[in-house]
């Protein structure tokens, strides 16, 4: 299954040229652009442009297409064209092992506020040309939203490099990426833009808001009308319940986008991969999965089970060890990771909305490549484990 998905994604290194070549301002002015200038402030670095092709008479929607361009989308990207399907391969398979294909390609990419994963904004922050700053400013760990104000008992172990400017990609940005990668579809790249609560009103425990809205485009640039799947408490500042989370798996299909956040807005995207992936010696994931570009505020650590959490979220510790090693081994650098959904992270319990793209498809194709992707997961976790004993 693994050599079909290499072939299915052939075209990957055109597009991602593609992408790269008709960023604002383009490659050869990454690093003498003015990103200060007020007539053209690009505050998150080079912008993603929109892959499109013709459509149906060669027309391509120009309304919407502007509309994403007018924000943080970069310009248009004409005749750019999706090969289909192989024959006998639905489209639902086809392109949830393309996307997550194009997920899987960025694993280990640090977190930065910037649109496209390959510009380094160094260059530019040195000369003073680009208004750069830190990801986060959380010395210390924390691990619910819930409590912001809070503090962990240990230093945030990856605190200095936030302070790093380096190439890198956040959240939203990371999954607009790569939707328009693997499938040309458009996306907003905001945290506030890419998906909106639809509601007049703020939310309360009897004002429950109805589905959220986003503006998405097909290859084509026709709007596409996304499927919502709300969280148990949508719209309203209370942590979902352990109890409503296998309602809420049995919704969701590898590839979904997952909104995290409270009633005042969203706070961070993760894709979903759920229960489909592998441990290394092929035998099923003991624990749901998503793939995200994280900053570690609040962090989630990577472990299967909320056993291995004690009261406060933080990992327990065993004989010999110390919280700070605990966190060390568990605690992945701010970046894209394949990370645990479970009933006691920040990740569930914060879960607003999730939005599909994708057309449904009630079973995962066998060798569905999320569960590649969640063995290389599992088995970073295990070899840090083997360490400790």
């Amino acid at each position: 299954m693994r050599n079909q998905v290499a072939s299915w994604t052939a075209d990957f290194t055109a597009r991602q040229s593609q992408i790269t070549l008709n960023a604002t301002p383009p490659p050869a002015q990454w690093n003498s652009h003015d990103y200060l200038n007020p007539l053209a402030p690009l505050p998150y670095g080079p912008l993603n442009p929109q892959l499109l092709a013709p459509g149906p008479g060669g027309v391509v929607d120009l309304f919407p297409v502007h509309q994403l361009q007018s924000t943080d989308r970069g310009g248009p990207v004409y005749n750019q064209p999706l090969a289909a399907p192989p024959a006998g391969v639905d489209r639902r398979t086809w392109a949830t092992q393309r996307l997550l294909a194009a997920a899987g390609q960025l694993i280990g990419t640090p977190y930065q506020h910037q649109h496209l994963p390959s510009f380094d904004p160094a260059p530019s922050v040195n000369a003073g040309r680009f208004n750069w700053s830190a990801v986060s400013n959380e010395p210390l760990l924390q691990t619910t939203q819930q409590l912001p104000s809070a503090v962990g008992p240990s230093a945030n172990p990856y605190a200095s490099s936030y302070g790093v400017p380096e190439a890198g990609i956040d959240c939203t940005d990371f999954s607009a990426y790569i939707y328009n990668l693997a499938l040309g579809i458009q996306l907003y790249s905001g945290t506030g833009t890419q998906i909106q609560f639809d509601s007049g009103t703020a939310p309360t425990p009897t004002n429950n808001p109805s589905p959220s809205l986003s503006l998405a485009l097909d290859p084509y640039g026709a709007p596409i009308t996304p499927s919502f799947f709300k969280g148990p408490n949508y719209g309203r500042d209370t942590v979902n319940a352990a109890t409503s989370l296998d309602p809420l798996i049995g919704q969701l299909q590898p590839g979904d986008l997952l909104y995290i956040g409270g009633p005042d807005g969203i706070r961070h995207v993760v894709i979903w991969l759920g229960p489909y992936g592998t441990l290394a010696d092929g035998s099923p994931s003991p624990v749901n999965l998503v793939i995200s570009s994280h900053d570690n505020t609040p962090a989630i650590f990577d472990l299967t089970s909320g056993s291995d959490l004690d009261a406060d979220g933080y990992p327990l510790v065993g004989p010999g060890s110390t919280l700070d090693q605990e966190i060390a081994d568990h605690l992945p650098p701010p970046g894209v990771h394949i990370l645990p959904f479970s009933p006691d992270n920040w990740f569930y319990q914060n879960f607003q909305v999730a939005m599909r793209l994708l057309p449904p498809q009630p079973v995962p194709a066998p060798g569905l490549h999320a569960g590649a992707l969640a063995a290389f997961a599992l088995a970073r976790r295990l070899r840090r484990r083997s360490r400790g004993c």
